[in-house]
């Protein structure tokens, strides 16, 4: 097994210890994976009784009434006020009757309104003056890259205008940027410029070639403009920026990528209306050439399906040998590793397996943090052959859900993707930036352009939704020429007449709730799926429409990662999706 660096393996020998030893103890509260930093938004305290918000060490007050009370949660510990806010522990846990016992999931009504019952809050307020004297609320992610000082190194800061964050939990938004196009260069490292810390959740930039439009304002995005399928850069909660190895760089410039799209994931829930925005990335780019051009491969599973209330819960996803030898074009070499899940996360890891055999486990992170994020370097890149199977291994904890976690790009969703650097780009080809799975259908069996059937403003996509509206209800009555246009549709698109991408596409469609004409199609192309019912006069159907022709510039398969919020946290989705069916739908997505 290839090694991380020194100084990233001996932190972790000496921090594993620690977290085994007050992790369990969070099972012991209520609510205690999940509360928030006092003075950082959106990262958790993970070491709820500790001055270190990532466990170990001295405790704060609450841990030191914890501990004296045998690590455990009672009536006098729930009623008591550890840190001296005029809240009881219990009001700050979301236990205010004190009616909690250990294995009970919380109660809902009070999940997000958690707050830390070690540190007095506001934690800069006149109250709590002289009681949190060892809080550090700096912000330690210092980026550490030597590359970027070298005298060749140019920058270009990609930063959206001041922008009016929406009152709502979940925004993804967009803004399009032009990049040097003057000659090739090679980008090296990306450094995150965060303004409004209270909203920024992630932030992903993706290259496009010259013929995308250059937006004039933000504008909320279910995902990039066509074409931007090329990821330069991204940034989550806890990441100082990336440094790319110095053998090898992502290719933009004169004849390629010339454009830059930039999203940013804010997370409002709160549902605060007065808040702006104007965070950006940097990007750090050479013209003095590297050795190779470097590319991204992502690896997981799009479907996930945890239930509430589990201890551990794993989901897998496969890049199997059979769709690595026909995607890799030669060996690739992988130059540092990012997990990726979300809250719930507990471990994550990717194992490679060659002929059968298991020949190493890269980047575990165990546990897994979402807002301490590790980025596995391999100075010795590791190499990975056409035919050897990669699983990515996600590991969660679901004690404080009550309702089953999903699938999605929302705060409160999951995610199970590890995002791979490598080299050279070269090998592995169009169609192949994404290897994984949903349930257990292989992403490259599937022949479909993803970004156009999802995006009901695509012309392809919006004559066959057009088509199949004209001819099929889309309230749930099977109209007797329905199946006829259904199989024509199906016969017109390998979105369609595949069935594991049928399966994924419908309910994706569903997942995004933003786009209604996606929502009804997919209503429309089922209705007849238990056999037709017998309309009083049926109407005949006559072929008028001609077939789509397929578009020879497809880009290539990816997972998700610039779309729209999917709000998976419906009690009743058949009944939502008859009521939104009749709604008048305004279509304003921008391509």
């Amino acid at each position: 097994l290839k090694m991380l660096q020194s100084r990233v393996l001996l932190v972790l020998l000496l921090w594993v210890p620690a977290v085994l030893s007050w992790g369990q103890y969070r099972a012991n509260i209520p609510n205690g994976d999940h509360v928030p930093h006092p003075c950082k938004p959106n990262f958790i305290w993970h070491g709820v009784g500790h001055e270190n918000s990532a466990g170990g060490g001295a405790r704060n007050p609450f841990g030191l009434h914890f501990a004296a009370n045998g690590h455990t949660w009672s009536s006098a510990l729930c009623r008591m006020d550890s840190d001296g806010d005029g809240k009881t522990n219990g009001q700050e846990l979301g236990d205010p009757d004190c009616t909690w016992t250990k294995g009970q999931t919380p109660d809902e009504r009070y999940s997000k309104s958690i707050t830390h019952p070690g540190v007095c809050e506001p934690w800069n307020s006149a109250q709590c003056m002289g009681k949190n004297d060892w809080l550090d609320c700096s912000r330690d992610e210092t980026f550490d890259c030597p590359h970027i000082d070298e005298p060749h190194v140019l920058n270009i800061t990609l930063r959206f205008p001041r922008t009016k964050v929406p009152a709502q939990e979940t925004t993804y938004i967009c803004f399009n940027f032009d990049l040097p196009s003057d000659r090739e260069y090679h980008v090296i490292g990306t450094q995150p410029y965060i303004d409004n810390h209270n909203v920024m959740h992630h932030m992903g930039v993706a290259g496009c070639p010259g013929t995308v439009q250059l937006s004039a304002d933000p504008y909320e995005c279910l995902m990039g403009p066509e074409g931007c399928r090329e990821p330069l850069g991204i940034w989550s909660l806890g990441m100082a920026g990336q440094c790319y190895n110095p053998l090898a760089g992502i290719l933009v410039g004169k004849g390629g990528l010339t454009k830059a799209s930039v999203q940013h994931h804010w997370t409002n829930p709160g549902l605060v209306d007065t808040w702006y925005d104007s965070s950006g990335i940097i990007i750090y780019y050479t013209p003095v050439l590297r050795k190779y051009n470097a590319g991204t491969l992502t690896l997981g599973q799009q479907f996930l399906h945890i239930p509430p209330g589990q201890e551990s819960y794993v989901h897998t996803g496969v890049c199997t040998s059979d769709c690595s030898g026909r995607i890799f074009a030669g060996p690739i070499h992988v130059m540092d590793l990012l997990n990726h899940m979300h809250y719930l996360g507990i471990r994550q890891n990717v194992t490679i397996k060659r002929e059968g055999k298991q020949l190493e486990t890269l980047a575990d992170d165990n546990p897994y943090s979402y807002d301490n994020p590790v980025t596995h370097i391999y100075d010795d890149p590791i190499t990975v052959n056409p035919g050897d199977e990669l699983t990515t291994h996600c590991t969660y904890q679901s004690r404080s859900r009550t309702k089953t976690t999903t699938y999605g790009e929302g705060s409160f969703d999951e995610m199970c993707f590890a995002f791979l650097m490598y080299f050279p780009k070269e090998n592995i080809t169009n169609g192949g930036a994404y290897c994984g799975q949903y349930k257990d259908a292989d992403f490259c069996d599937m022949d479909c352009d993803f970004g156009a059937a999802l995006n009901s403003s695509n012309p392809q996509t919006a004559q066959m939704i057009d088509h199949v509206l004209a001819h099929c209800s889309m309230v749930g009555e099977c109209q007797a020429e329905c199946p006829a246009v259904v199989e024509e549709v199906r016969s017109w698109s390998p979105c369609y007449g595949n069935p594991d991408t049928w399966e994924f596409l419908y309910d994706m469609s569903f997942d995004f709730f933003t786009d209604y004409r996606l929502m009804q199609f997919a209503n429309a192309m089922e209705s007849c799926r238990h056999g037709p019912h017998t309309p009083t006069t049926p109407r005949p159907y006559t072929n008028t429409t001609p077939r789509p022709h397929n578009s020879t510039n497809r880009p290539s398969m990816e997972p998700s990662s610039m779309l729209l919020s999917i709000l998976k946290q419906l009690d009743n989705r058949p009944l939502l999706q008859n009521i939104v069916m009749n709604v008048n739908y305004n279509n304003n997505i921008r391509p």
